[in-house]
């Protein structure tokens, strides 16, 4: 199981939903919960819980050692899905709702299937929406480039990629955001 999510806000109250959030995703799935289970409940605890204008996107995914899984995306932003055996690259969408918002928002997996040299790629918004001195983003363009370029080469070379071109972008201007991502190869 994986799982990446940002928090609306900055600062204490930001933290203090970070926590709560990881508390009761791993308190549900601990109890083996499924994943649509997990996320309808801790919606729910979000709406009654935290203040109006917080928030959670979230990507949650499942995979067993043979590839095949589901996922939930919460109004995060979209995964990549980097195809070994034709080079292509799937968007895995928002098809729910942000956690905390809506408390009568249902949540629903999709099916993930990961076949040998498939590479998902997970990210939060931090890693688009970083600048470089001229106040240019990063964008999802050069993230999708990355991908198609580097993912062929697997994911350890993807990882070191992500993390040169970013350093090489931003040219060390502190970031207002995180910058946090997910890369999972399926290597049998």
């Amino acid at each position: 199981m994986g799982v990446l999510a940002d928090v609306s806000g900055k600062g204490m109250s930001a933290a203090l939903l970070s926590s709560m959030v990881l508390g009761a995703l791993s308190m549900e799935f601990r109890a083996g919960s499924r994943p649509q289970a997990v996320l309808n409940r801790v919606n729910r605890l979000l709406c009654e819980k935290s203040l109006p204008s917080q928030f959670v996107t979230l990507f949650v995914f499942l995979l067993g050692p043979d590839g095949t899984g589901q996922f939930i995306n919460a109004g995060h932003n979209p995964a990549y899905l980097f195809r070994s055996a034709t080079g292509k690259i799937e968007p895995l969408v928002s098809d729910a709702y942000v956690l905390g918002l809506f408390e009568s928002a249902s949540y629903q997996c999709a099916a993930l299937h990961l076949c040998k040299g498939d590479i998902l790629v997970v990210y939060s918004d931090g890693l688009t929406d970083a600048q470089n001195r001229q106040e240019e983003m990063f964008g999802e363009e050069r993230l999708l480039e990355i991908i198609r370029q580097q993912a062929p080469s697997g994911s350890q070379i993807l990882e070191q990629q992500f993390l040169k071109a970013i350093e090489e972008f931003t040219q060390g201007m502190p970031q207002t955001d995180d910058i946090t991502f997910v890369i999972v190869e399926k290597c049998q």
